[in-house]
């Protein structure tokens, strides 16, 4: 009788325990628990921050927050139908991964999808952080103001909506940024700079706040606040290529 090494048993039981953790969500996504959460579960009148990454069937990353160090912010009613029923299953400080089907991944992008992806699935990969209140993301409201009255009145939309205790939106350091670079495309130099001070303010440890704010100071012409800046932003992240990449240049 042929004899099989331990690992072999190894390797079946762990495809059992894999095949048994597989479960569906009411959309039809497969996915697995990889962090059990608490019992707080997530519900569709909420709001989440969460770390997440799009990998594809080859197991090649497309995004991920992970790389730049800043959750994700959604409202949940504001998902799809398919990321809704994902959020149903979640727990808070539960990490999962999901196979999204490639039609529904496609209908989901609205033909911002990568062209040419492997396989007919993409993998979600999320870890539910926070669950909050279902406040809006400022950087939304900022871009349509912006879109319907200009550059002053979003600006002072925005001066209102950050006043102390306010409590209205969302102001996560990514939508906040978000809201700065909304100024900085409409050449609203001034006002792009007030917005990645306060973000520094709020966020003293970020090393892509810091980034932000020297980049505006360098389009502003305002080079020796600019070297600051990114020096500051390398020095919080070292790994900051874009950083050393502009010091050398303007240090030329």
């Amino acid at each position: 009788m042929r004899r099989f090494p331990p690992l072999f048993f190894m390797l079946c039981m762990s495809l059992i325990a894999f095949s048994q953790e597989t479960k569906v969500t009411d959309s039809g996504w497969p996915y697995e628990v990889l962090k059990k959460g608490k019992s707080t579960v997530l519900t569709l009148d909420k709001s989440m921050e969460n770390h997440n990454q799009l990998i594809d069937a080859n197991g090649r990353i497309l995004v991920s927050t992970y790389a730049v160090g800043i959750p994700d912010y959604q409202l949940v009613s504001e998902l799809s139908k398919g990321m809704q029923d994902a959020c149903k299953v979640m727990n808070l400080g539960g990490k999962y991964r999901f196979q999204i089907p490639m039609s529904h991944f496609r209908a989901m992008a609205k033909g911002n999808a990568p062209p040419n992806l492997p396989g007919d699935y993409i993998v979600w990969e999320v870890e539910l952080l926070r669950i909050l209140p279902p406040l809006p993301d400022i950087s939304k409201i900022i871009r349509t103001t912006l879109g319907q009255s200009g550059i002053e009145p979003a600006f002072q939309k925005f001066e209102a909506l950050v006043k102390p205790k306010s409590q209205k939106v969302y102001l996560g350091e990514w939508e906040v940024n978000k809201v700065g670079y909304l100024f900085l495309t409409q050449n609203a130099l001034d006002k792009a700079i007030s917005v990645f001070e306060f973000n520094v303010a709020q966020h003293p440890k970020s090393s892509n706040a810091y980034d932000s704010l020297a980049e505006a100071y360098l389009k502003a012409g305002k080079k020796e606040e600019a070297i600051k800046h990114y020096k500051q932003s390398l020095k919080l992240n070292p790994k900051n290529d874009n950083a050393k990449k502009i010091l050398a240049e303007v240090n030329r």
